[in-house]
Order: structure tokens, then sequence, then C-alpha cells
């Protein structure tokens, strides 16, 4: 089941499993509490005057968008879809879909080709969350769902990997509980 999206490379399978476990928590009961207002263990995000992007080349607003973004891509871990329902599951992905949209925004200067492969990512979501009206429809649409998900990160990866490396506010990337 952890390897439906995996393939040759390390990332691509490190978000099959993220994509595997979220879609088991929108299914069942696979997070430990709905959405926290924050990750427990990220830090916070950058604040608005920073010296990090005068060493980088990273504005602050190229910053918070990718904190913005790996925040939200960790909601999707932790959902726990019997307690949001399906309202809930649909405003995580909404906000992955914010997220990805302002991410893009910030970073279309200095990410453009990789910019372009998010937008696109985020466009086949944005169709999968329409498609969701209820529970049925979320469970038949769970394959779909997680692949919607996980092309959304792995198109963010090289902005959000590399956005890391200058902004020390950018949440590592969560990984699912182990059941």
């Amino acid at each position: 089941m952890v390897h439906m999206l995996g393939g040759p490379e390390a990332r691509p399978g490190r978000i099959a499993l993220r994509v595997a476990a979220a879609a088991l928590g929108i299914a069942a009961v696979a997070g430990c509490s709905a959405q926290p207002p924050a990750p427990p263990s990220a830090p916070p995000a950058p604040p608005a005057t920073t010296s990090a992007p005068a060493t980088t080349g990273y504005s602050p607003e190229l910053c918070a968008a990718a904190a913005e973004f790996q925040t939200a891509a960790n909601a999707i871990v932790r959902i726990d879809a019997t307690k949001v329902g399906t309202e809930g599951v649909k405003a995580a992905l909404q906000d992955l879909a914010d997220a990805g949209r302002n991410l893009a925004a910030a970073a279309g200067a200095q990410f453009g080709p990789q910019v372009d492969a998010l937008e696109q990512a985020l466009a086949a979501l944005q169709t999968t969350i329409a498609g969701i009206t209820d529970q049925a429809s979320l469970s038949a649409k769970l394959g779909a769902l997680a692949a919607s998900v996980a092309q959304v990160e792995a198109a963010a990866a090289p902005i959000v990997d590399s956005v890391r490396t200058g902004c020390p506010g950018v949440p590592t990337v969560q990984t699912p509980p182990t059941s």
C-alpha cells in the first residue's frame, strides 16, 4: 500500500508514504486530532523582519509562503476524518491548495519551471476537491485524492527544500505515525 505512488527516487517514496497515511486518515482514524492551529513540533512562521533573506536571496514573503505550505502539508498527515468530517477534509485540502498558490506567487521569480509544475498540480487538486460532495464521494475518490496531493507535494518539494536552507522558520516534513 505504501508503494502505490513510489518510484525509484527516495523523495517520491516518502511522499507516497505520507499520502497513503493521509488517505487512511481520511478513510478511518489515522490522525490523532483535528487540525491544530500549528504543528506541535514545528517552529513558528518567520517574522516579517528576518536577516536570513539578506544572505540567502530569499524574500521574507517566500520564506513565509514556504512555511505556510509545509504547515498545510503536515496538517494533511495528521487529519482525522472522523473528527473533522467531509467538510474538514475539504478545508484541509483547500488550505493546501491556497498555500500552494501563495508559494507559487512568492517563488515565481526564482523558481519559474518549478512554479509551472506546481500550478499544474494545484489545478488537478482543485478539480479533485470540487468532486468531493459527501462522505461517499470522499471514499470513492481516495485514490485520486492521494495522487493529487502527492503531485502537489512533489511539485512543491524542490522549492520548499531549497527555501528551507535559507529560511529557518520552514517546518520539517512530518511523516505519518506508524500504526
